[in-house]
């Protein structure tokens, strides 16, 4: 059997990646090709995983986030040819008895969808959390995104549910539960973006539990320019919970960015001041100012 990984994003090439090669583990494991919807797939080239259609980077570096203006700049620098392109591919892919595993949103799903094989959907983009508790109820203020009775929009459910898409694996148990509800084939195995992770062990530490920093984890995102507004966000947050107990660790993961866009560092409160907050560090002036907030609700700095 061969199966083509459709993904549209760095991290979804990244599940695509985690998926594909638990799979090639497998003794009757299929033969793996990918085609990245966005970028120029490095990750796939890395993990020695082949690239059978055209691929190129977008200077949006994506699709869901994008204005009008990146949307053009997108069209001219050849999204349209690439996107065609990308579909032909598919359908070759399909005619020659492939099975294609799209990663992702609507995009990767509705290339699936159309190219006429059997495929299945890794749903990385939405969780009812979105939009509901954690009794599964509609927040108020989310409600006029649940109209149809799900995060996901009748016509995502639609390419869901033809009889071609053999399984859809959603991002947790209340959205696999939702989209049963409409007679999607879906399965909770768990999200998909927590595979893989490796847990250090620690050694015993010789400052009592109750005294120990709390380490928080900060992930702004791995697509620019949004990203770095994240960050922006974030380290501005991580400063005010440092004025207040108990002490705080923030960290965060190694980013391919300018050195000054990670300024400023954090250490970690030592023994004699574990039981204290520690001063909070000092931000550059245009990191620490006051967002404001935008009437469509977004933070603007």
């Amino acid at each position: 059997m061969k199966l083509l990984c459709l993904s549209n994003g760095h991290g979804e090439d990244a599940i695509a990646i985690q998926i594909a090669q638990a799979l090639r583990r497998h003794p009757q494991g299929p033969e793996i090709a990918a085609l990245p919807i966005v970028g120029a797939g490095h990750a796939y080239a890395a993990a020695e995983i082949p690239i059978v259609g055209p691929v190129k980077a977008m200077p949006s570096g994506g699709f869901i986030y994008m204005d009008r203006r990146q949307l053009w700049q997108d069209v001219r620098g050849g999204l349209l040819g690439l996107t065609l392109a990308q579909i032909r591919v598919a359908r070759r892919w399909a005619k020659d008895g492939g099975k294609i595993l799209a990663v992702g949103d609507i995009v990767p799903l509705a290339i699936a969808a159309f190219s006429g094989a059997t495929y299945g959907f890794v749903g990385t983009a939405k969780s009812e959390y979105y939009i509901r508790d954690d009794r599964g109820q509609l927040l108020k203020s989310r409600r006029g995104e649940g109209w149809s009775g799900s995060v996901y929009l009748p016509w995502e459910r639609w390419l869901m549910g033809r009889s071609l898409c053999r399984a859809v694996y959603p991002r947790d148990g209340l959205t696999t539960t939702i989209l049963k509800r409409h007679r999607i084939p879906a399965h909770n195995l768990g999200n998909p973006m927590m595979d893989g992770l490796v847990v250090p062990r620690y050694t015993q530490s010789a400052i009592p539990e109750d005294q120990r920093p709390l380490t928080v984890l900060l992930l702004p995102g791995s697509r620019a320019p949004e990203a770095h507004s994240n960050w922006q966000t974030l380290i501005a947050a991580a400063q005010e919970l440092c004025r207040t107990p108990p002490p705080l660790h923030p960290c965060c993961a190694s980013l391919p960015w300018p050195r000054a866009l990670m300024l400023p560092t954090f250490s970690p409160p030592s023994p004699n001041t574990a039981g204290d907050p520690r001063p909070c560090p000092q931000f550059p002036p245009s990191l620490t100012r006051r967002p404001k907030v935008s009437n469509r609700g977004s933070i603007v700095w």
